[in-house]
C-alpha cells in the first residue's frame, strides 16, 4: 500500500483529533450552502472534502464514477453530488463549456436532497467566467449549492465570494506533520520535517522508501532540482531553450520556478530582479493560452540568465 493511500485512509482520524479541524467538519457538514474552501498548497483540501461529504450524507465510501460531458468533460459523481476539477490536465483551457454544463446539470439530473450539490476544484481557473458564474449563484440558489476549493483566494473576484462561506484550512504544524508521519505512516525520524507541507513530505518519505538515494539536498530543496547544476553550468540561447522545454514538461508553473531561482542566489538585488520579471511574466501567462508556457518560460530565463 502507498503511503497516500495509507494516509488517505486514516484522514478522518487524523482531523477528528484535531480540535481546529474537527469543529469545521462538524460544524459545516449540517449546512446546504455555498462553501470557499482556500488553503496554501501543502493541505489536502480533497481529502478533508471527501470527509465532509461522507458526514453530510453519513455514507463510508463516495464510490464516484468518472463521466464524460460532451464529449471531452471529465467530472465524477454518484448520487450524492457530482465534482468538476478545472485542474485536470485533461480538461480544456476554454471554460466557455462550463455555464451550459452547470445549467444542464440543475435542470436534467436527478436530485436526492433539497438541492443539487457541485464540487468545484480549483475555482480560480474560472476568472475570466466569474460573472457568469455569479449569474448562476444568483439565479440558482434554490436549485444548487457548491463546494469549491482555490490556492488562490486572491484571484476569486469579491461578489464571487460574498455569496459563499469563506472557511480557511491552516496547514498542518510541524509537530502536527512528526506526529502524523510517525503515527500513521512509520517515519521514526527517516526524513527532517522541512516546512508545513505534508503532501511534500508524505512524496519525499515515498520516495526515500523506494530509492533511499536519490533523497539528497538538492533534491528536497527544488522543485526542479536539476535547475541548480543548470545555472552553474555553461549555458548559451540554445540550452536555455531545451531547459525551458523540460520545465513546462515536469509542469513546472513560473512561481515553481522563480521560488527555485530566489534559493540559488544569494544576492538581495539579483532577488529583487527575479521578483520583478517573473511578476510580469505571470501576470502575461494569465492573459494568454496555456499551451504557449514554455514560450513564457524561456522568456524568463533569458531575462534572468542573460
Amino acid at each position: 500500500m502507498s503511503l497516500w493511500i495509507n494516509f488517505k485512509n486514516n484522514f478522518k482520524e487524523i482531523i477528528s483529533n484535531i480540535e481546529e479541524y474537527n469543529l469545521l467538519l462538524h460544524t459545516y457538514a449540517k449546512i446546504e450552502y455555498n462553501l470557499l474552501l482556500f488553503s496554501y498548497i501543502g493541505f489536502p483540501t480533497e481529502l478533508f472534502i471527501d470527509e465532509l461529504i461522507k458526514l453530510k450524507f453519513n455514507i463510508i465510501n463516495l464510490n464516484k464514477k468518472e463521466l464524460i460531458w460532451n464529449k471531452n468533460i471529465i467530472y465524477y459523481e454518484n448520487q450524492y453530488f457530482l465534482e468538476i476539477d478545472l485542474n485536470n490536465p485533461n480538461m480544456p483551457n476554454n471554460y466557455s463549456f462550463f455555464t451550459e454544463m452547470i445549467l444542464f446539470i440543475i435542470k436534467n439530473k436527478p436530485v436526492i436532497n433539497d438541492k443539487h450539490l457541485i464540487v468545484i476544484k480549483n475555482i480560480d481557473k474560472l476568472d475570466d467566467y466569474s460573472y457568469a458564474f455569479r449569474i448562476i449563484l444568483e439565479k440558482f440558489y434554490n436549485n444548487v449549492y457548491f463546494i469549491c476549493t482555490t490556492n488562490k483566494i486572491s484571484k476569486i473576484e469579491s461578489p464571487i465570494k460574498s455569496r459563499f462561506s469563506l472557511i480557511r484550512l491552516r496547514l498542518f504544524t510541524i509537530e502536527e506533520i512528526e506526529f502524523i508521519l510517525k503515527t500513521y505512516l512509520n517515519n521514526h525520524n527517516k526524513i527532517k520535517i522541512l516546512n508545513r507541507n505534508i503532501i511534500f513530505h508524505i512524496f519525499i518519505l515515498q520516495v526515500y522508501m523506494n530509492e533511499p538515494l536519490l533523497i539528497t539536498e538538492d533534491f528536497c530543496k527544488y522543485n526542479y532540482p536539476p535547475i541548480h547544476n543548470f545555472i552553474n553550468s555553461k549555458y548559451d540561447l540554445q540550452d536555455i531553450r531545451q531547459f525551458s522545454y523540460k520545465l513546462s514538461q515536469f509542469n513546472l508553473s513560473i512561481v515553481d520556478i522563480i521560488t527555485d531561482l530566489l534559493k540559488i542566489y544569494n544576492d538581495d538585488h539579483k532577488k529583487m530582479e527575479i521578483l520583478r520579471i517573473g511578476a510580469e511574466i505571470d501576470y502575461l501567462l494569465t492573459t494568454s493560452n496555456k499551451g504557449r508556457e514554455p514560450i513564457f518560460i524561456e522568456n524568463l530565463l533569458c531575462q534572468i540568465l542573460i
